[in-house]
């Protein structure tokens, strides 16, 4: 049986952002100053200077992959950590953005710092080297949030890799959504919640 550690969450339409039971509003000043995202990272003090070079599908992989591992303790095993995420527009804004610089011939200036992101597994990758992961990285598009699915998909990687971050991260016309969570084959703590499709479903719904 598997077990979910924790998780983390990002939602900027209901300006919220957290982990576990902790919620968190970015307030006003921080949003005048900053965008949505990079206010959450000086909020939380996170350092880490090729964050402001990526798009905002990795800037949101990155800031819940660093409240979910925060406080981890000492016999967490990062070499034995896939990443397997999921969403439905793949990497479609910063499609956009890099079509933007490329569709006039009389403007044509192709930005190398988009194309890069034009792909969402870079969002598994960035995780990846951050968090010093050497598992089974893979980012999935689907055409909804199919919770069995995902069940059935982790659980598969989880014969392979002791721990899975996994999770859901999207960018859309109302901002990026994520819901990301540790899970593990490992039950040293009983307080460690089961992962079933319910589980997923009740997170779900107190994020989105």
């Amino acid at each position: 049986m598997a077990f979910i550690y924790d998780f983390a969450y990002i939602n900027e339409k209901r300006n919220i952002f957290g982990k576990g039971g902790y919620r968190y509003n970015v307030p006003d000043k921080e949003l005048a100053e900053n965008n949505f995202l990079t206010a959450i990272y000086r909020l939380c003090e996170f350092s880490y200077p090729k964050f402001f070079k990526m798009d905002n599908l990795s800037k949101a992989g990155f800031l819940a992959s660093e409240l979910l591992v925060d406080e981890l303790d000492e016999n967490f095993e990062r070499k034995d950590c896939g990443v397997i995420l999921f969403n439905r527009v793949s990497s479609l804004t910063t499609d956009k953005n890099f079509e933007n610089t490329i569709k006039d011939p009389e403007n044509f200036y192709p930005s190398p710092a988009l194309f890069v992101y034009t792909l969402p597994n870079i969002v598994t990758g960035e995780i990846c080297i951050r968090q010093k992961f050497y598992g089974e990285s893979s980012f999935y598009v689907m055409e909804d949030f199919d919770t069995q699915r995902i069940v059935d998909i982790i659980s598969d990687s989880l014969q392979q890799n002791k721990y899975v971050m996994t999770g859901w991260i999207d960018e859309t016309d109302e901002g990026v959504k994520a819901l990301m969570f540790l899970v593990t084959r490992d039950s040293l703590y009983n307080t460690w919640i089961p992962f079933t499709v319910e589980a997923i479903e009740d997170m779900r719904k107190l994020v989105f």
